[in-house]
């Protein structure tokens, strides 16, 4: 009887254990794809522009010697700094003394003619009123007399020239800069005009020049007319920096003082021009960086990542996330860049957090775990969390 009761309570855990397997486990819900998020940014922001710019001197001076010589002394420290006048090569000036005493010596020669032919003519004079002399002969001694007088000033010119040629033997600086290395040593033969013997630089103020581009252009000139007219306040107020090529800026402002006649057909760009006070040389000719133009301050401007936008049938979109989580996907307009930033025109009020990193895992309505940052990418406060509606 008791073997008959413990077996009948075995086959009904049988039934009972049999009946469990048959059940369908309850379904596992999948894990929220986690995303990045931030806080929109709220701050003042400057409408900038950077473009690639080249250094060069204010002024450069190739110096040539304007006679042929041999180079006799050189007068000058190379890389030191030279004022206006300063002497800075002489050639051997001992053939110029000599063509100066040759045609001093001709000028004498010419003006003693001169003498002889004008009283010449004085004497002829009064004989020609009794007739006491032929016409011919009176004539004759009047035309000599221009004749030397002529000489005397072609004799005159030509000592002129000697001494001015004597001048040039010695080589002064046309301009107060500094200069480089001497590129031709002493004892060598100069010739005029053609031999370059040093380079002189003026460092202070120095241009920077740069182009934009016509599409650029054409932005802020719709954006700011005004800013076409050089002499409006707008063009004025527009700041200039040179940013060197490891990331640092020049403390010194720039301003824009040219701007070609015509856009560059081949680039599509216009050539500028900025000028910069460089009291401590630091900026030197042949050094690249680059130039940032700040056209406009917006107040309070909505800034996102650039990595945070995307772009799809030429319309702009921004993942929102939502206080549950959820992902809403919001039309917005952007304006102008500003680094690794973009301004949003309109479609933000500034109060939203926006998925910067993993928008490939999410679309309209996915609920996320989102992971909070900073703009500079550091762990935020961790955002609040409403009860969403698993679908």
């Amino acid at each position: 009887m008791i073997n008959g009761y413990w077996w009948g309570i075995g086959i009904g855990l049988v039934v009972v254990l049999c009946g469990a397997c048959d059940r369908p486990a309850p379904p596992v819900a999948p894990a929220p794809p986690t995303v990045t998020a931030m806080q929109v940014i709220r701050r003042d922001t400057p409408v900038a522009t950077e473009v690639i710019a080249g250094v060069k001197a204010f002024q450069e001076v190739e110096i040539r010697s304007r006679v042929g010589g041999m180079l006799d002394r050189v007068a000058f420290r190379e890389g030191h700094r030279v004022r206006k006048g300063d002497l800075l090569f002489a050639i051997d000036p001992l053939p110029f003394d000599a063509a100066v005493a040759d045609a001093a010596a001709k000028l004498a020669e010419a003006e003693a003619n001169m003498i002889r032919a004008r009283q010449d003519v004085e004497r002829y004079r009064p004989l020609l009123v009794d007739n006491a002399i032929p016409r011919q002969t009176y004539d004759l001694a009047v035309a000599q007399e221009k004749q030397a007088v002529s000489v005397v000033a072609s004799k005159k010119a030509l000592l002129d020239r000697a001494k001015l040629d004597r001048s040039y033997a010695e080589i002064l600086s046309p301009i107060t800069g500094q200069i480089g290395l001497q590129n031709v040593e002493v004892g060598s033969v100069v010739s005029a005009g053609q031999t370059v013997l040093a380079t002189v630089s003026t460092l202070d103020p120095v241009y920077v020049y740069f182009s934009v581009s016509e599409t650029s252009l054409l932005e802020r000139m719709r954006q700011r007319p005004a800013l076409a007219q050089k002499d409006s306040p707008e063009a004025a107020n527009v700041k200039v920096e040179f940013l060197f090529s490891d990331g640092g800026s020049y403390d010194q402002p720039g301003a824009i003082d040219f701007a070609d006649r015509a856009i560059d057909a081949a680039t599509g760009t216009l050539l500028l021009r900025a000028k910069f006070a460089n009291p401590s040389h630091f900026l030197l000719p042949g050094m690249n960086g680059r130039i940032r133009i700040t056209y406009d301050l917006i107040k309070d401007a909505r800034l996102v990542p650039q990595k945070a936008v995307t772009e799809l049938l030429g319309k702009e979109f921004v993942n929102v996330l939502r206080p549950d989580n959820t992902i809403e996907v919001r039309p917005v307009t952007m304006g102008s860049r500003s680094g690794e930033l973009w301004v949003v025109a309109a479609g933000l009020s500034g109060e939203e957090r926006i998925v910067v990193d993993g928008l490939q895992k999410v679309q309209a309505g996915t609920v996320v775990a989102p992971t909070l940052i900073t703009e500079e990418g550091t762990p935020g406060a961790a955002p609040p969390v409403e009860p969403a509606v698993q679908p």
